[in-house]
């Protein structure tokens, strides 16, 4: 009788969670929906003309071009292509909205490790499916952002669990679809200075980067093409940044030729803060690796030249989390998105504010403070090593895989 009434209990728990992962899934997409038939700048002068390119020159045949600065990008667009050679707007967005669903997933698995009940991890889910900087990059936008995030996202979870090696595959795979994966290489530098990671393990990212090109070169397109689309892209900026909230809202584009001088200040600034780290007497715990890395996709970004207007997007996400593993950080996701938003505002309606409030007062240079503050205060909380922080945490040492 008792095996039968614990039977019942965890059906019933089981349908709940269905029904509730079902609900979220279902609001989710209804909200997307109206935003579907939007056409922007970039659908109408990039991904739209590749899209039209991948049909006209037999779909993965057109791989062997250069139409694109993607290479995973262009797999999965090809793939659409196949499927849904007719609705080239749907098929577009459909790829980004299916990551949303991803990166949600592995929100819910990093969530999932801090709490026993599966309803706070589905908040996290349902926070990131509902952010607004979400929404709108996918089914608004059409932008792949949530791709590469989601396996940065899924980098945090296998180092959560100790598992190095799916990290770094995971990172590589990141790196593979947009090199802004690289925002999130100053955690794993803050973690090998600790020896919490195994530097053995970094090779597998640049492996795993260069198996993602051999499609791409196996169908014809040219290995030195596939090595450097993005290192091309970015020379063709002549800007220090488009629309961007950082460190250069304030610095004229006219010094766009010291672009190498700002690299190496942002480096700079990044092994200051690793120095901090390292003379902590901090352990890492679980809570400790989502802090830092918040801190990571936030100063990366912010001190890098040549930052595009969707850059903040891993700390939008990425600081959900972290308000679900250190709730006294409430703020910083809402702060985030509010800085993201407005960036996004301001590419897409400048001509008004899509807000019920005035954001006009918001202007970016004086946006770019809010991270700045952000970043500051991160810092100085390393600084104090605070107990409170540290005191109802256990601490979770990371061990190497072969011990």
């Amino acid at each position: 009788m008792t095996l039968i009434r614990f039977t019942t209990r965890k059906w019933g728990n089981s349908v709940s969670f269905i029904l509730l992962v079902a609900s979220v899934t279902l609001l989710a997409l209804i909200v997307r929906l109206p935003f579907i038939w939007y056409i922007s700048e970039d659908y109408f002068y990039f991904l739209g003309p590749w899209y039209n390119f991948i049909v006209d020159n037999g779909y993965y045949s057109a791989l062997k071009h250069n139409f694109a600065n993607h290479t995973v990008y262009s797999y999965l667009l090809a793939t659409t292509a196949v499927l849904f050679p007719y609705y080239k707007l749907l098929s577009i967005k459909l790829i980004s909205i299916v990551f949303d669903f991803i990166l949600a997933f592995f929100v819910y698995k990093c969530v999932r490790l801090k709490y026993e009940s599966r309803i706070t991890p589905i908040a996290a889910a349902s926070a990131t499916l509902l952010a607004p900087t979400v929404i709108i990059n996918s089914s608004l936008w059409g932008q792949n952002d949530a791709m590469y995030t989601a396996f940065m996202i899924a980098t945090l979870y296998a180092l959560l669990v100790n598992r190095q090696g799916w990290a770094f595959i995971a990172f590589g795979l990141s790196l593979s679809i947009k090199p802004q994966a690289i925002f999130l290489a100053p955690l794993l530098l803050w973690l090998l200075l600790k020896k919490e990671v195994n530097i053995r393990y970094f090779f597998l990212s640049p492996l795993v980067y260069l198996i993602t090109l051999i499609p791409g070169w196996m169908i014809g397109r040219p290995l030195d093409e596939l090595l450097f689309i993005q290192v091309r892209y970015y020379k063709s900026w002549s800007v220090l940044h488009r629309g961007f909230p950082n460190l250069y809202q304030w610095i004229p584009s006219s010094y766009y030729n010291w672009y190498l001088w700002f690299v190496m200040f942002a480096i700079v600034v990044i092994s200051i803060y690793s120095i901090i780290w390292l003379k902590s007497l901090l352990k890492v715990t679980r809570d400790w690796l989502i802090y830092l890395a918040t801190l990571s996709v936030i100063i990366t970004p912010f001190f890098l030249p040549r930052m595009n207007d969707r850059y903040f997007y891993p700390a939008d996400v990425i600081s959900i989390i972290l308000a679900f593993y250190m709730p006294r950080y409430w703020i910083v996701p809402i702060l985030m998105s509010f800085v993201s938003f407005k960036a996004y505002q301001e590419t897409l309606f400048p001509e008004y504010d899509i807000s019920p409030i005035s954001l006009s007062f918001f202007s970016l240079n004086r946006l770019a403070f809010i991270p700045l503050a952000l970043i500051v205060f991160f810092g100085w909380q390393l600084k104090r090593q605070t107990p409170s922080l540290t005191s109802n945490t256990p601490t979770y040492k990371f061990t190497n895989l072969d011990s």
